[in-house]
């Protein structure tokens, strides 16, 4: 008599013999994000996780610099594990339906003189180790994995994991695919990250956009040989990644933008950039502003918090989320301060969990209070939308075209100063015509559009010109962008 083995008809039962994907796990459906045939909005927060390790094991710990003393309050996997409960039931409470985790899958290196992929890890309460991505080390790190996911699924929420690809590195390939096949059965894990802002961490900086292409349909490819279920994203810096990365040219479900509010109002201003040139499905992946209430206000990240989701919502975003869980210690203003969770007093998680070191922000209540289906206004266009900060010192100016001489609209222009230390971007207008403002004199500059190559110069200092606007000009005239073959 044929029989089914328990593990295969429990298959059949969870996936059929059709070879679609679940409605348990999470899918994209018209542009917009599905589970359980419901729509699904990942309201989600960064979180980053550590891996710590003993003799003979390693485990998930909450990242070290979530503590005041800046090391572990545990030291051992139960405890450990525990802790990250607690403080994934508080995110859950907060109103967050996904982490994206930080650390634990995409802290991998080779060390100088090595070829073999190692692992990040801090042995017990010392200092940071390196361990052999193989063998027993390889086996133990991914049942580290399975168990922050098992705490993810305990606490009903979704997982965007981070992991760490490196163009022409196949050891980091050969990681993910180890990933891919451990986990391609957990709805639990929403999606791959496959890439961390590109635009800081690629090298060499501006990599053609065909090599791009290649590169990222590959990637995914890998994914979906071995986890077909799941989604993948690459996070990009945002408007500036378009002379290599252009979001609309890479093979990934959809884009995550980590847009910061480095000048005035960038945040939303970049938002509506995506709404209007942005073909693929997007969501915020990260942002925030700094508060400690007192430099800044707890009110105005509040507020941020709230205008940036409307703004999301408003111009087509299909997701958004916070970096990051708590406040930090690593000594720059604007990163320590944007947790949503501070490192003062103690914040009760929930029965027979330990209590969390810091106490919640009023931030929180832009995403306890979210409702995506209620009015979000208009998609906004700021009257610093092509000038974020209201400079007056210099300009570049021209014109955006294709090779028929039409004019490109959304394309986006760049300049540095003399020692590439400083720069500034601005955005083409509808009949092509750009004015990149500054507070200095551009040397360099470069010029792309989505689906479109990039062009790029240098300025002769002594050809500014001024006029009757007296702002001092360089005119770089008609730029010809050439549309990108396997992008049209």
């Amino acid at each position: 008599m044929f029989r089914l083995l328990p593990s295969i008809f429990a298959s059949l039962l969870l996936y059929g013999c059709t070879g679609t994907t679940p409605s348990t796990f999470v899918t994209l459906e018209n542009g917009a994000f599905v589970e359980n045939d419901e729509p699904y909005f990942p309201l989600a927060i960064n979180y980053i996780a550590d891996l710590q390790w003993n003799d003979t094991a390693c485990w998930a710990a909450s990242c070290r610099n979530y503590e005041r003393a800046d090391r572990f309050r545990f030291n051992t996997r139960d405890s450990s594990l525990m802790q990250i409960e607690g403080e994934f039931t508080l995110i859950k409470r907060m109103g967050f339906n996904t982490v994206r985790i930080v650390g634990i899958a995409s802290d991998l290196v080779f060390p100088p003189g090595n070829d073999t992929l190692h692992l990040q890890g801090r042995f017990g309460m010392g200092d940071d180790s390196l361990y052999t991505f193989a063998g027993d080390h390889e086996q133990r790190y991914l049942r580290a994995i399975d168990e922050l996911l098992q705490v993810a699924e305990r606490t009903k929420l979704k997982v965007i994991l981070l992991v760490r690809l490196v163009p022409g590195e196949k050891p980091y390939e050969d990681h993910l695919v180890r990933l891919a096949d451990r986990f391609r059965d957990r709805p639990a894990l929403l999606a791959y990250d496959l890439f961390n802002e590109p635009l800081y961490f690629d090298m060499p900086h501006h990599r053609p956009k065909t090599e791009v292409h290649e590169v990222v349909k590959r990637w995914r490819q890998l994914v979906k040989e071995h986890a077909p279920h799941q989604l993948v994203t690459i996070g990009l810096v945002g408007v500036p990644e378009v002379f290599a990365w252009d979001p609309n040219i890479l093979d990934v479900d959809f884009i995550s933008f980590h847009p910061y509010e480095y000048e005035p109002e960038q945040v939303r201003n970049e938002i509506r950039w995506y709404g209007q040139h942005v073909d693929k499905p997007w969501i915020i992946g990260e942002t925030a502003i700094p508060a400690d209430n007192d430099s800044v206000l707890y009110a105005d990240q509040l507020a941020f918090a709230r205008k940036t989701l409307d703004q999301t919502l408003a111009c087509g975003g299909i997701g958004y989320s916070w970096w990051q869980f708590k406040d930090v210690h690593w000594g720059r203003f604007h990163a320590d301060h944007m947790g949503v969770v501070d490192r003062a007093g103690w914040t009760e998680a929930g029965p027979g969990m330990p209590p969390i070191e810091g106490t919640v922000k009023p931030v929180v209540e832009a995403f306890t209070s979210f409702d995506r289906n209620t009015d979000h206004g208009t998609c906004v266009k700021l009257p610093n939308y092509y000038n974020f900060s209201s400079l007056h010192e210099a300009k570049l100016t021209g014109r955006l075209v294709d090779q028929d001489r039409r004019p490109i609209e959304g394309g986006v222009v760049l300049g540095w100063n003399e020692h590439w230390t400083r720069s500034y971007y601005t955005i083409s207008k509808a009949d092509g015509s750009f004015d990149l403002f500054g507070d200095f004199r551009f040397h360099h500059w470069m010029a792309s559009a989505t689906r479109y190559s990039m062009v790029r110069g240098d300025c002769r200092p002594n050809a500014f010109l001024t006029r009757a606007d007296s702002v001092p000009a360089y005119y770089l005239g008609d730029l010809v962008l050439d549309p990108l073959r396997f992008a049209h």
